[in-house]
């Protein structure tokens, strides 16, 4: 990664160009969100978008975080149409708010703290007799797709950042640490590298055979497991697994993986502009079936879009929403013992890049392309 991306992922008061920091760079983008805004709005015959969920807001402000109890709900909601975007909240709030996260061009509506409804009734006074639609009601996935070229630059820096803090992480562990431990150093890192961790799964290797989703318990984490991280800076997030062993892999491991990385194959080449997410998930299917495992898809999910949330929808039977250029997708097809996953843009052609590899770590090729086969340390 360049020193400039680092520096911007690193800090988001004295981002540089590159990352869209600049106040008429922010403006810009805001515009172009509302203009998405209002015809979708158009469209619905609707004429204001009510957000009060984390990730629409920080979708809209590009990149703010409304967050302070990081498990609670957001400190502000907005109104957005196609003129002008407008953000209440209250006065302990409002000063970091237009500082920090709200774009120049918006406006920030300020109430008293202390009067638990003065919020909603000022929400209400600004709606006034607009048709309304609230993303509490209607998922806004799909608007918030495709992800603008400032918002993939953004993304490509988390990813990059939290592939390294985690390979980072990763080098210094021990057979002796419990899963909670291990969780704590991959914390540190990614935080330390500049992004928050809204999910960090360790499977030790007494769970790594049974466990699809392992939060971390105190259990050692013994001779092999899994690391999975989703990293959020700038309201983006990019996800990652990895597998480590100590002093030599497992054979069910072994074998798992290369299952895997076979399906996860057949995954990113029907990944492609115009193709319905159901579709991916078929060619995963057809893929678990010749493995001799055709069950194997309904232990667990297999991933989808992700942009400002870690799965913006799932890859499920029948899912016609398609995959666009300037899209992000992490699958992640798993079995007992092994699981792949990154997170990948779709580019205008068809191709795939992806945004959380970390070179230092140990791949094969897999159908062309470089995939993170287990750590040994």
């Amino acid at each position: 990664m360049s020193a400039k991306l680092e520096s911007a992922a690193r800090a988001l008061g004295t981002t540089p160009e590159a990352l869209g920091f600049e106040a008429e760079q922010r403006r810009a983008e805001l515009a172009a969100k509302l203009a998405r805004v209002g015809a979708w709005l158009e469209a619905r015959g609707a004429d204001a978008l009510h957000l009060r969920r984390a990730e629409n807001l920080a979708w809209i402000t590009g990149g703010g975080d409304f967050l302070v109890n990081r498990q609670g709900a957001p400190i502000a909601e907005a109104i957005a149409t196609v003129d002008g975007l407008v953000v209440a909240t209250n006065r302990i709030e409002a000063a970091r708010l237009e500082a920090e996260e709200v774009p120049p061009g918006a406006q920030v509506e300020v109430v008293p703290w202390f009067e638990p409804e003065a919020r909603s009734a000022r929400v209400r006074e600004l709606i006034g007799t607009r048709r309304v639609l609230a993303d509490a009601d209607v998922d806004l996935g799909e608007l918030r797709h495709p992800l603008l070229p400032v918002e993939r630059a953004r993304l490509a820096a988390i990813g990059e950042l939290a592939s390294r803090a985690l390979g980072d992480a990763a080098s210094a562990l021990d057979a002796g640490f419990s899963e909670r431990m291990v969780a704590a150093r991959l914390h540190g890192a990614i935080h330390a590298a500049g992004a928050d961790l809204p999910v960090a799964l360790v499977a030790g290797e007494g769970r790594l055979g049974r466990v699809r989703h392992p939060v971390p318990t105190d259990a050692p984490f013994g001779r092999v497991g899994l690391l999975v991280v989703c990293a959020q800076r700038f309201g983006l997030v990019a996800s990652i697994s990895r597998l480590v062993a100590f002093g030599s892999v497992p054979e069910p491991v072994a074998a798992g993986l290369e299952r895997v990385l076979r399906t996860e194959a057949a995954m990113l080449a029907a990944t492609r502009p115009g193709v319905a997410t159901a579709a991916v998930l078929d060619a995963a299917r057809d893929a678990y079936a010749a493995e001799g495992v055709p069950d194997a898809w309904r232990d667990h999910h297999q991933g989808g879009p992700t942009g400002y949330l870690p799965r913006d929808w799932l890859a499920v039977p029948g899912e016609q929403r398609t995959l666009r250029a300037g899209m992000a997708v992490a699958w992640n097809p798993s079995l007992p013992w092994a699981k792949s996953e990154d997170t990948f843009l779709v580019e205008e052609d068809g191709a795939l890049t992806n945004l959380t590899w970390d070179p230092r770590w140990p791949f094969e090729d897999v159908a062309g392309r470089p995939r993170a086969r287990v750590r040994v340390l």
